[in-house]
C-alpha cells in the first residue's frame, strides 16, 4: 500500500467523519475526511500544472494545519518527495536546504514569511499558484530510492545539511508497529503539540489517528493555556507532548495544590483529572527523556503516560511503552519486527525495516551510520533491562531539546559562531537554569568581543537555535579528546561549578528578550532597553494579544493587554513583568451553562416572563430588512448602536426565533457584571449574555476566544461596537477598534444593525420605562471581511453601514 492509497481508502470509509482540525486563531476549522481529499485532488492538480512528478522534490514549509496534511499528501499523490520544513527557519538554513535538496516547487502557507525564490510557489491554504515569477526547472537527476516518501532535514544550519530518506514503506512499517502496541479507536480524538515537519509529529498526530478513522486536533500555538482551552472544548482521548509540557502542568497544578492536606489528595484526584479535561486518557511523550517522578505523578492523577523512543532515521518510534506493558523510567520494549541491542561501548542499536534509506546525496554519511553488518548507530548510548525495557541514557549526544519541541543541534549553532572573524572555537550545551535548559555558548574569543559575536550569530539562527546567554572559556583552549573534539562533559562540569552570575553576567538575551523576539519577529540586537514595542518593534494589536499570552505563560504572570501602550519601551515591560510573576492570570468567568441543553430549553419562557411580557407593553415594534438574513447560510455577528438598556431585548425579539434562539449577547463587564450583577442570571439565561471587556484596560483576548467558540458551535452573537451606551440620543458614536479584529478575525459576515425609539422609551441610564414609543429596527446587508483587510478598515466599514442605516430612518423615503 502507498501513502495515496492509504489516504483513499481512509476517505472512502470514514469520509463525512471529523478528519482533522485546528484554531488558527479564534475560529476552529474542521476538515472531514472527504473535505482532506478534495483539498488534496486540488493541490495535486496545482502541481501537476507546474509539471512536478515522480522523484521531484518539492519544500512543504507550513504550519500544523488541515492545509499541511492536504499539503503533504498531495505531493505524495504525484509521487514527488516532501522536504518538509521547520516554519521558524532563518533564511540561511532554507537557501542551505535549497542548494541541498534542489526542489521543483514550494508549497508555502500564506500566514508565513518567504523569500524571493525562483521555484513555483503554491498557497497551501488557496491551493493555487502565487503570483511571481517561479518556473519549475528541470532538476539534475537524482538517485533516490523507490517509494521515497520525504527527506527530512534534521540539520541545516552547517554548510553540509543533514537529509533524511524515509521512504514510503519505512513509515507505513512503524505505523503498523505502533498501532498495534497503542490502539485507537474510532470514536479517539487525538490533540497534538509537535510539529508535523518532525516525523514524530507525522506519526503520532497524522498517521496513527488516520488509520483509526479519528479526529486530529492541532494547536496553532502549543501553550499551556491553549492546551487548557483546547481540552475543555475538544472531546481529546490522547494528547501528544513533549515532556517540558507535562512538567510545566504539572508544577503549576502543585502550586495550586501546595495547601491541601496530603489525605485530601486522593480524594480530590477526580476532580483535578476533571477539571483538566473529562475525556483525556493517554498522554503520549517523546522527544526527549520525560522524568520518572513527573511521568508517575500523572499516572496517580489516572492519566497513562506512555513514553517511546526513536530518532528521525527511525520513522521514528523504535520502542514505545503501552498501556498494558509499562515501566517508569523506561522508554518501553522494541515494537514488533523491530530488533534493538546494545553495542560493547553501550551504543544503541536499531535495525529493521523502519531504518532509513539512508543520507540524500551523503553516501559516506549513510556509510558511517551503520555497522558492517547492517545495524544502524543511533549515538545514544542505554541499557536494555532483564525485561526487555530499554534505558536512555543519552538524545543524540548533546542535542537540546528547543522550546516548541524542536530539536536543536549544537553543532549547527557552532558553524555559525567560528565562522566569525575572532572567534578561535565555540562550545554549545543545553545549561539547565531556574528549572530550565538554556542554550549556552562558550566561546574562545576576546572577552570584550564576545556579546558582539553572539549577536551576529543570533542574526543569522532560528528563534529556537538563538544562544539565550554565552561566557568565555578561562583558558587557552577547551579540554579535548586525542582526536581533538570538545570534551563538552567537562565543559558542562566546569559551568555547573561556576556561580550562576559569573556565567551569565554578560548575558544580555533573557528569555523575556528571546520571546519578544520570537513574537515580533525583530532580531536580538533591536531588542534594547528603550525600543518602543509599538514603534520600534511593530507590535500591532494582535501581537499585542499573542505576546500576553505568551508572557502569562512562560512567567507565570498576570497581565493585560491594555498595559501595553504606543510609548512602552522593552524596559518598562520586563520590569512590569518582574512585578507580576507568580501571580496568575486573572481569568474572566464565562457562562458556560447558559449554553447548556436545559438552560436552552428554558430560555423561551424567560424570554417571556422577564423580558417579553412588559416590553410590548410600552414598545410598539417595526422590523426593516428582514431580507437581508436570507443571505447568511450560517452563523453571524451582529452589530448594533447603544441607546437604552433596553437595546439588548428589543435587538433579541427583532430576530427571527431561528436566530433569536440561537443567539449570545456581549454585555459590559463593568455595567451588567458590576453595576448590575444582581440582574447577572436573568441576563444570562433569558438573553445568553456574556462578559467583554470594553473600557480602558479592559482585557479582550478572553471575549474573543469565547466569541469564537460560540461561532464555532453554531451561535450567533450581538455586539455593541461603540462600547458604551450613546447619552446624546442621536448618531453613532466612534466604534471600537475591537469591532475591526472581531469581524476580520471571526470569518463571518457582520450585520448592521440599528435600534431607534428605545431611548424614548426607556432614556440612557433609567431602568424602567418612561413612556410607550415606536421602536424601529433596521437589519443592513451583511458585511464580510475581505482577504487582508485591516482592522481599521473594517472598523470604518462598519461604522459607515451603522451611519447609512441611521440615515435611511431619520430621513425616510416618501
Amino acid at each position: 500500500m502507498s501513502l495515496t492509497e492509504f489516504l483513499a481508502n481512509r476517505i472512502h470509509r470514514y469520509g463525512p467523519r471529523l478528519a482533522v482540525q485546528y484554531r488558527p486563531r479564534y475560529r476552529t476549522v474542521r476538515w472531514s475526511y472527504d473535505e482532506l481529499g478534495m483539498r488534496t485532488e486540488k493541490i495535486a492538480a496545482t502541481l501537476a500544472e507546474q509539471g512536478v512528478g515522480s522523484g521531484d522534490r518539492v519544500f512543504l514549509y507550513g504550519e500544523n494545519s488541515p492545509h499541511w496534511v492536504a499539503g503533504f499528501f498531495a505531493i505524495r499523490a504525484r509521487e514527488a518527495v516532501a522536504v518538509p520544513l521547520n516554519p521558524k527557519s532563518p533564511p540561511e538554513q532554507i537557501d542551505r536546504i535549497l542548494a541541498a535538496a534542489e526542489p521543483s516547487a514550494a508549497l508555502l502557507s500564506v500566514r508565513l514569511p518567504w523569500l524571493a525564490s525562483p521555484l513555483p510557489r503554491i498557497g497551501l491554504e488557496t491551493g493555487v499558484l502565487i503570483p511571481g515569477e517561479g518556473k519549475k526547472t528541470s532538476a539534475p537527476n537524482a538517485e533516490v530510492p523507490p517509494q521515497l516518501a520525504e527527506i527530512i532535514y534534521t540539520s541545516g544550519t552547517t554548510g553540509d545539511p543533514k537529509g533524511v530518506m524515509l521512504t514510503e514503506d519505512n513509515l507505513l512499517t512503524d505505523l503498523e508497529a505502533v498501532i498495534r502496541a497503542v490502539p485507537l479507536a474510532e470514536d479517539d480524538h487525538v490533540l497534538s503539540l509537535v510539529p508535523l515537519f518532525h516525523v514524530y509529529g507525522q506519526m503520532t498526530s497524522l498517521l496513527c489517528p488516520f488509520a483509526a478513522g479519528c479526529g486530529v486536533t492541532y494547536l496553532a500555538t502549543p501553550t499551556t493555556r491553549a492546551l487548557l482551552d483546547a481540552l475543555a472544548h475538544t472531546p481529546a482521548t490522547h494528547l501528544v507532548v513533549i515532556p517540558e509540557v507535562l512538567k510545566t502542568m504539572m508544577d503549576r497544578l502543585e502550586s495550586r495544590l501546595g495547601r491541601i492536606p496530603g489525605f485530601l489528595r486522593g480524594y480530590l484526584r477526580d476532580r483535578i483529572r476533571a477539571r483538566i479535561s473529562k475525556t483525556l486518557r493517554t498522554i503520549v511523550c517523546g522527544g526527549a527523556p520525560l522524568d520518572p517522578v513527573v511521568e508517575e505523578k500523572w499516572w496517580t492523577l489516572g492519566f497513562e503516560v506512555l513514553q517511546g523512543y526513536g530518532l528521525t532515521e527511525t520513522s521514528p518510534v523504535v520502542t514505545a511503552n503501552t498501556p498494558a506493558v509499562h515501566k517508569f523510567g523506561s522508554v518501553g520494549k522494541p515494537l514488533e519486527g523491530v530488533e534493538v541491542k546494545i553495542a560493547p561501548d553501550g551504543e544503541i542499536l536499531v535495525r529493521g525495516p523502519i531504518v532509513m534509506a539512508g543520507y540524500y546525496r551523503d553516501p559516506v554519511r549513510t556509510s558511517a551510520a551503520f555497522t558492517e553488518d547492517g545495524w544502524f548507530r543511533t549515538d545514544d548510548g542505554g541499557r536494555m533491562d532483564e525485561d526487555g525495557f530499554l534505558y536512555v541514557y543519552g538524545r543524540k549526544k548533546y542535542m537540546i531539546l528547543g522550546p516548541g519541541g524542536e530539536n536543536v543541534f549544537p553543532e549547527d549553532i557552532e558553524e555559525v559562531l567560528n565562522r566569525l572573524p575572532g572567534v578561535v572555537d565555540s562550545a554549545v550545551v543545553g545549561l539547565e537554569r531556574a528549572g530550565r535548559v538554556v542554550i549556552h555558548a562558550v566561546l574562545l574569543c576576546d572577552p570584550d568581543s564576545a556579546e558582539a559575536h553572539v549577536a551576529e550569530a543570533n542574526r543569522r539562527l532560528a528563534p529556537h537555535q538563538r544562544i539565550m546567554s554565552w561566557s568565555v572559556w578561562p583558558e587557552a583552549d577547551f579540554p579535548r579528546s586525542v582526536t581533538r573534539k570538545v570534551k563538552k562533559e567537562d565543559v558542562l562540569r566546569r559551568l555547573r561549578e561556576e556561580p550562576e552570575e559569573k556565567i551569565l553576567g554578560a548575558a544580555r538575551i533573557t528569555p523575556f528578550r528571546r520571546l519578544l523576539a520570537e513574537v515580533t519577529k525583530c532580531a536580538p540586537e533591536r531588542i534594547h532597553d528603550e525600543a518602543r514595542l509599538v514603534a520600534d518593534l511593530g507590535l500591532d494589536s494582535l501581537l499585542r494579544i499573542e505576546l500576553v499570552a505568551r508572557l502569562e505563560e512562560e512567567f507565570n504572570a498576570s497581565l493585560e493587554e491594555a498595559e501595553i501602550g504606543p510609548a512602552t519601551t522593552v524596559a518598562e515591560l520586563e520590569r512590569l513583568l518582574e512585578k507580576r510573576k507568580g501571580e496568575p492570570p486573572q481569568l474572566v468567568h464565562y457562562p458556560r451553562w447558559s449554553l447548556a441543553p436545559w438552560a436552552c430549553a428554558l430560555r423561551p419562557a424567560a424570554q417571556w416572563l422577564f423580558l417579553e411580557s412588559w416590553i410590548s407593553l410600552c414598545c410598539k415594534l417595526r422590523v426593516e430588512g428582514f431580507d437581508h438574513l436570507a443571505r447568511l447560510g450560517g452563523p453571524a455577528i451582529f452589530m448594533a448602536n447603544h441607546r437604552s438598556y433596553l437595546d439588548s431585548a428589543v435587538a433579541t425579539f427583532a430576530l427571527p426565533e431561528a436566530i433569536r434562539y440561537r443567539l449570545a449577547i456581549a454585555a459590559a463587564i463593568d455595567v451588567l457584571y458590576r453595576k448590575f450583577f444582581w440582574a447577572v442570571p436573568i441576563g444570562e439565561l433569558a438573553l445568553n449574555s456574556f462578559p467583554l471587556a470594553t473600557g480602558v484596560g479592559g482585557n479582550i483576548r478572553p471575549g474573543l476566544e469565547y466569541i469564537g467558540h460560540l461561532l464555532d458551535d453554531g451561535w450567533n452573537v450581538l455586539i455593541f461596537p461603540e462600547g458604551q451606551m450613546n447619552r446624546s440620543g442621536t448618531g453613532i458614536q466612534p466604534l471600537k477598534g475591537g469591532a475591526g479584529v472581531i469581524a476580520v478575525e471571526m470569518g463571518v459576515p457582520v450585520v448592521p444593525l440599528i435600534v431607534d425609539g428605545t431611548e424614548r422609551v426607556m432614556p440612557a441610564g433609567a431602568i424602567v420605562p418612561r413612556r410607550r414609543a415606536v421602536v424601529t429596527v433596521h437589519l443592513g446587508e451583511p458585511l464580510r471581511a475581505e482577504e487582508g483587510e485591516s482592522y481599521a478598515g473594517m472598523t470604518a466599514r462598519i461604522e459607515e453601514a451603522l451611519w447609512r442605516l441611521l440615515r435611511s430612518i431619520d430621513s425616510p423615503a416618501p
